[in-house]
């Protein structure tokens, strides 16, 4: 989500589901008898679709009403901490996961008798366990790399174009090379958002320290102790010659802290661009941009070394959590944001417009409708094959993507070097994520 992260949405996708300025008690039944049941939610991306969705529920049964809490500027994170502060918390919440789900773990309701537990495999469901209980149910996953316009790629290739092709850095060169020289469009565009450079990107210096997640982690360890030098790290400087790779082709290279996600969305969608390094949560944008266009995602190759790890892997996670308020809300309450997850995740009639409509890919073993974009299904294809990088920006502690996010963006822009970049990564690590 654009991980995106919650922060990153407007109060213009949820106004049609304003609720009025009053207490919880007052709101809690309608004059229709049913009961009513709060949400707070921000991913701007399937605003329509979520619209959608939450009327076809409520017309759908005579209990509960689903109504959505506008973030009105605020990120998730404040305005849970606001409602809670004001007595009046959301009955419903998709929020963060990993350690930004602690913060709550007392306020949150434990999850882990529902059935769809169950259903849902447990490397996901870690996303939303603290001490030993699930209070955040995966949302979905999602997926990030290259995302490209599958017309664009087939010109360049003067055919088909087979994803397997780009196995190193060098197969990604030419492949940017053959979509300005055959297509006469840009390879490339990297988008300067410090979610994407600092959460995103950032990811694969982590993860592709190693195949190994102890190796991964104590990486993550030697930069908190300042006992890393990156210059000296052989991951660092192939993840920047990509890096630089990206730069070299970037459509925005003349202005590149200027481009923005919209535009970038309506670039891929229309074929001004071959490659976008997004996750797949733009779909929903990039379908309603262009209907026709087909899309599909290469993993970042940062080496040149065929088979290197991360190579041929695409970095996949669960980028947020439903989670259920313990505290302020009633039995009956509870047990209908109960039942709506259950109808999305469930029922073939909510599976429809959370699978195919929202674009989520069903991560639940009972999942009755699958994803017919062949986005999706090439992530789904990813999956089965053991394909997939950690998402260790999950890990992150809170500061570290916007402050790695505005290194990056100096870097991207020339401001900094190689060497300085380094310094300012090791800099706060040592001094800041502790």
């Amino acid at each position: 989500m654009k991980l995106k992260k919650l922060a990153l949405c407007t109060v213009s996708m949820l106004t049609v589901f304003a609720l009025g300025a009053c207490s919880k008690d007052d709101t809690n039944k309608k004059s229709s008898g049913k009961t009513e049941i709060s949400m707070l939610i921000g991913k701007e991306e399937i605003a329509n679709e979520l619209d959608e969705a939450i009327s076809k529920y409520n017309d759908s049964q005579d209990k509960y009403q689903v109504k959505v809490i506008p973030l009105a500027g605020q990120n998730s994170t404040e305005k849970i901490t606001s409602l809670y502060a004001s007595k009046n918390a959301p009955v419903l919440m998709n929020t963060g996961v990993y350690t930004e789900l602690e913060q709550w773990k007392d306020k949150f309701l434990d999850l882990s008798d529902m059935e769809l537990v169950t259903h849902i495999d447990k490397k996901y469901l870690e996303a939303g366990t603290v001490d030993g209980k699930v209070i955040g149910i995966p949302t979905t996953i999602e997926a990030f790399g290259f995302l490209y316009n599958q017309e664009v790629l087939d010109k360049a290739s003067g055919g088909k174009f087979n994803p397997s092709s780009v196995k190193t850095r060098q197969d990604l060169k030419t492949l940017m090379a053959n979509i300005e020289k055959q297509t006469e469009k840009s390879a490339v565009e990297i988008s300067p958002m410090d979610w994407s450079l600092g959460a995103h990107y950032s990811n694969l210096l982590f993860t592709d320290q190693s195949e190994n997640k102890d190796q991964r982690y104590a990486f993550m360890d030697q930069m908190m102790n300042g006992k890393e030098n990156l210059m000296n790290n052989d991951v660092y400087n192939n993840w920047i010659d990509t890096f630089d790779l990206m730069k070299k082709n970037n459509m925005s290279q003349s202005s590149p802290l200027s481009s923005d996600y919209d535009a970038a969305t309506m670039a891929l969608a229309n074929g001004e661009i071959g490659l976008w390094f997004m996750g797949n949560w733009a779909y929903p944008q990039l379908k309603e941009a262009n209907p026709e266009t087909k899309y599909g995602i290469l993993p970042v190759p940062i080496s040149d070394k065929v088979n290197a790890y991360g190579n041929d892997q695409i970095s996949v996670g669960v980028p947020q959590t439903w989670a259920i308020d313990g505290e302020q809300s009633s039995k009956e309450e509870q047990d209908g944001a109960k039942d709506f997850i259950n109808w999305l995740y469930e029922t073939e009639e909510g599976q429809e417009y959370y699978v195919n409509k929202m674009g989520f890919i069903p991560i639940n073993d009972n999942a009755k409708v699958e994803p017919n974009d062949e986005l999706s299904k090439q992530i789904l294809n990813y999956v089965k094959e053991d394909k997939t990088l950690e998402w260790m920006n999950a890990q992150y502690p809170p500061t570290a993507f916007p402050a790695m996010g505005a290194s990056l963006q100096k870097y991207l822009s020339g401001e900094i070097d190689r060497k300085e970049l380094a310094q300012e990564l090791e800099d706060y690590w040592k001094t800041s994520a502790k």
